[in-house]
């Protein structure tokens, strides 16, 4: 319970004043009063008796008259005469008077007493005043600096840096408390001065973090987010600094499952590990992967953890575009000298079909079949030139076979190199809506595995479906199939499942035909079956004509 000093200070004196009272007035009514009444009390006992024998010896004298009145043989003493009876009663009003100035001694000692009473009284109230006074003087002096530095300690403590002691206007003597108050000033001043500094510091380095581009969090091993910057809480997707980092990575309410999650702090500082790889998905994004590198920071007997922590679609993407990049080059390259050279013997078949009167029938129909071919082989490079274009239109309308028809006609040379037939069925009027270059960079990727993955003599069947909302494309094989181990892990970056040196890759393919294929609003399954084959699934939104 809280009690203030000026309280205390009031309750003190108060109680201190009637307890000295107190014992006081006890002390002098023991000392003084009872013992004045014992002595007039002893003394009236003691005339008393005295006057009753006087009493008594007047009564006896009458007596012994009266029987010498009547019996002349007795005589009285000379010591007795007739008029002893009225001196003795005079003695008798002699001592009543003697003790009735007795009683007025006693009285006039207790009218001394009462005004010692008074006397007492009076010096209590100038002991009450003076108890007053020196209340006055200690809260003025003490308790009014003492509440101003506690009132201002408070708004202090609320994070109000500004808050600060007023001393008395008026100080014409100093005292400690006046030097307390200014140096409890001077100390919020530098307070303020150092709380100040450390947050643009703070914010200095807040900024720093925040133009880092992958995410970066520091953690405690409480669990606790000491440091964050945006891109962290961009992946996380929630801005609330004061969550765990189990709660804002996993949505959690308790520490991850070792045994279920990778956890870098478990690695770290159970494991005693000085870096750590480990590739997760948090739960705002669970089809992001996440790259994150982790190492210990020491700092004096407190161990941190510090997170890089990148998004591997970034990595995708950049390999999706360089993928674009260096097939841009290679096509720019090659088609220039093939439409060159084509274009040549282009000219050179035309001008011998327009002087072909002298050719016979069958030379013409071969001429004929050359420039046909020359066409359709300077279409190739079109074809390339026009796939190796960055598009930046990602609302385009495409059409789905015509797409299909010029990858296949690229890839048709590699899968008949390998003794595999490509078939395309279905309708051919399916169009969705996207970037043309991405749609057939998910293409060539599916096209590619199911060539690396199909047996010689094999087949590749690309079907068109759609129904009232979506479309469909299916890109089947009856290769050697997916293992039902790998088959929940194929869309992971880096991971591949290649047996053989021709087959097994980077392992960015499919993540990136699975990054492609959701820009396009899109979804991808796959089936599979060892020694079967595999069959890839893509369905695509229809295009809304409103």
């Amino acid at each position: 319970m809280f009690v203030s000093l000026n309280k205390k200070f009031i309750y003190t004196i108060f109680i201190f004043f009637i307890i000295t009272s107190l014992i006081f007035l006890y002390s002098f009514y023991l000392t003084y009063g009872i013992r004045f009444q014992d002595d007039l009390k002893a003394n009236i006992v003691r005339n008393q008796q005295y006057i009753n024998l006087l009493y008594e010896n007047n009564l006896m004298k009458k007596e012994f008259i009266k029987l010498s009145q009547k019996h002349s043989d007795i005589k009285l003493p000379q010591e007795i005469s007739v008029n002893d009876s009225s001196s003795l009663e005079k003695t008798i009003s002699k001592e009543k008077q003697r003790i009735l100035q007795l009683q007025k001694s006693y009285d006039d000692r207790y009218t001394s007493v009462y005004e010692g009473i008074k006397f007492v009284a009076a010096s209590s109230v100038l002991i009450i005043l003076s108890l007053l006074l020196l209340w006055f003087l200690l809260k003025r002096w003490v308790i009014i600096p003492l509440r101003t530095l506690a009132d201002v300690s408070k708004n202090v403590a609320e994070g109000n840096l500004s808050q600060r002691a007023q001393p008395y206007k008026q100080r014409y003597f100093l005292d400690e408390t006046d030097f307390l108050i200014d140096t409890f000033n001077n100390m919020l001043d530098e307070l303020e001065k150092s709380i100040s500094e450390i947050q643009t510091t703070e914010n200095f380095l807040q900024k720093i973090i925040d133009g880092i581009p992958d995410g970066l969090r520091v953690i405690d091993s409480e669990h606790n987010i000491i440091i964050a910057n945006k891109a962290y809480y961009k992946q996380v997707g929630s801005p609330n600094k004061k969550l765990k980092c189990y709660e804002a990575s996993q949505h959690r309410t308790t520490p991850c499952n070792s045994n279920i999650v990778n956890c870098p702090l478990n690695e770290i500082c159970n494991k005693k590990k000085k870096h750590l790889h480990v590739i997760q998905q948090f739960a705002h994004n669970p089809n992001k992967h996440l790259y994150i590198n982790a190492a210990p920071l020491k700092i004096k007997n407190k161990t941190l953890i510090i997170e890089i922590i990148r998004d591997l679609s970034d990595d995708i993407k950049f390999s999706h575009e360089q993928k674009l990049s260096s097939l841009g080059f290679m096509t720019t390259s090659v088609a220039h000298e093939m439409k060159n050279h084509l274009g040549a013997i282009r000219i050179i078949v035309e001008r011998i079909l327009e002087n072909r009167t002298n050719l016979r029938e069958e030379q013409n129909k071969l001429l004929e079949l050359v420039l046909q071919q020359i066409i359709e082989s300077i279409a190739v490079p079109e074809r390339l030139l026009k796939l190796s274009r960055l598009s930046t239109d990602d609302n385009q309308e495409i059409n789905c076979y015509e797409n299909i028809k010029d990858v296949t006609s690229l890839m048709d040379y590699e899968a008949k190199t390998h003794g595999i037939n490509i078939k395309i069925e279905g309708k051919k009027n399916i169009k969705i809506i996207g970037n043309e270059n991405d749609f057939k960079m998910i293409l060539i990727n599916l096209i590619l595995n199911a060539i690396k993955a199909e047996k010689t003599n094999g087949e590749i069947t690309i079907s068109l479906q759609d129904d009232a909302h979506h479309n469909l494309i299916k890109i089947a094989d009856n290769g050697c199939g997916i293992s039902a181990e790998a088959l929940p892990h194929i869309f992971e970056p880096f991971y591949s499942d290649g047996k053989e040196g021709n087959i097994g890759g980077t392992g960015l393919g499919l993540a990136i035909v699975k990054s492609i294929t959701e820009k396009l609003k899109g979804n991808i399954s796959v089936e599979s079956k060892i020694g079967v084959g595999t069959c890839f699934s893509l369905q695509f939104p229809k295009i809304n004509k409103k």
